[in-house]
Protein backbone atom coordinates (compact mmCIF):
# COMPACT_ATOMS: atom_id res chain seq x y z
CA UNK A 1 0.00 0.00 0.00
CA UNK A 2 3.00 2.55 0.85
CA UNK A 3 4.88 1.83 -2.54
CA UNK A 4 1.18 2.52 -4.10
CA UNK A 5 1.45 5.86 -2.57
CA UNK A 6 4.65 6.90 -3.66
CA UNK A 7 4.24 5.64 -7.49
CA UNK A 8 0.94 7.43 -8.10
CA UNK A 9 2.00 10.07 -5.83
CA UNK A 10 5.18 10.24 -8.20
CA UNK A 11 3.65 9.87 -11.38
CA UNK A 12 1.32 12.82 -10.30
CA UNK A 13 4.08 15.29 -9.77
CA UNK A 14 5.61 14.17 -12.93
CA UNK A 15 2.48 14.63 -15.02
CA UNK A 16 1.70 17.70 -13.61
CA UNK A 17 5.68 19.42 -14.05
CA UNK A 18 5.64 17.86 -17.53
CA UNK A 19 2.48 19.62 -18.75
CA UNK A 20 3.34 22.62 -17.16
CA UNK A 21 2.46 26.03 -19.61
CA UNK A 22 3.90 28.98 -18.71
CA UNK A 23 1.87 31.14 -20.58
CA UNK A 24 3.21 34.69 -20.07
CA UNK A 25 5.47 33.94 -17.32
CA UNK A 26 8.73 34.69 -17.35
CA UNK A 27 11.57 32.33 -18.45
CA UNK A 28 13.98 31.30 -15.45
CA UNK A 29 16.62 29.09 -16.59
CA UNK A 30 17.15 28.08 -12.68
CA UNK A 31 13.65 27.17 -12.50
CA UNK A 32 13.61 25.45 -15.57
CA UNK A 33 16.72 22.88 -14.65
CA UNK A 34 14.78 22.72 -10.72
CA UNK A 35 11.91 21.45 -12.73
CA UNK A 36 13.93 19.42 -14.84
CA UNK A 37 15.60 17.57 -12.04
CA UNK A 38 12.26 16.74 -10.12
CA UNK A 39 10.76 14.90 -13.11
CA UNK A 40 13.49 12.92 -13.53
CA UNK A 41 13.98 12.34 -10.16
CA UNK A 42 9.88 11.27 -9.61
CA UNK A 43 10.14 8.92 -13.00
CA UNK A 44 13.15 7.14 -11.28
CA UNK A 45 11.87 6.52 -8.36
CA UNK A 46 8.56 5.22 -9.59
CA UNK A 47 10.78 3.08 -11.99
CA UNK A 48 12.88 1.62 -8.75
CA UNK A 49 9.85 1.13 -6.78
CA UNK A 50 8.12 -0.83 -9.70
CA UNK A 51 11.27 -2.56 -11.46
CA UNK A 52 13.66 -3.08 -8.88
CA UNK A 53 10.82 -3.65 -6.19
CA UNK A 54 12.71 -1.41 -3.65
CA UNK A 55 11.42 -1.39 0.02
CA UNK A 56 9.21 1.92 0.66
CA UNK A 57 9.32 3.69 4.14
CA UNK A 58 5.99 5.40 5.12
CA UNK A 59 8.46 8.77 5.71
CA UNK A 60 8.78 8.40 1.32
CA UNK A 61 5.10 8.19 1.06
CA UNK A 62 4.33 11.32 2.95
CA UNK A 63 7.01 13.20 1.17
CA UNK A 64 6.29 12.51 -2.16
CA UNK A 65 1.94 12.77 -1.34
CA UNK A 66 3.34 16.58 0.13
CA UNK A 67 5.83 17.28 -3.03
CA UNK A 68 2.97 16.21 -5.33
CA UNK A 69 0.49 18.06 -3.64
CA UNK A 70 2.78 21.32 -3.58
CA UNK A 71 3.63 20.80 -7.22
CA UNK A 72 -0.47 20.31 -8.36
CA UNK A 73 -1.58 23.39 -5.90
CA UNK A 74 0.70 25.52 -7.59
CA UNK A 75 -0.49 24.18 -11.25
CA UNK A 76 3.07 22.96 -11.86
CA UNK A 77 4.63 26.02 -11.81
CA UNK A 78 8.26 25.53 -9.66
CA UNK A 79 9.41 28.94 -8.94
CA UNK A 80 5.49 29.49 -7.03
CA UNK A 81 6.49 25.89 -4.88
CA UNK A 82 10.07 27.30 -3.93
CA UNK A 83 9.14 30.79 -3.32
CA UNK A 84 10.17 32.29 0.28
CA UNK A 85 7.84 35.10 1.20
CA UNK A 86 9.31 37.31 3.59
Amino acid sequence: MVALIVVVANILTAARLICYQRNNAQFRFGMSVLAYLLIVCAGAQVIDVLINQTPVTPWQAGFSAVVALLVIRARGNVASVVRVVS
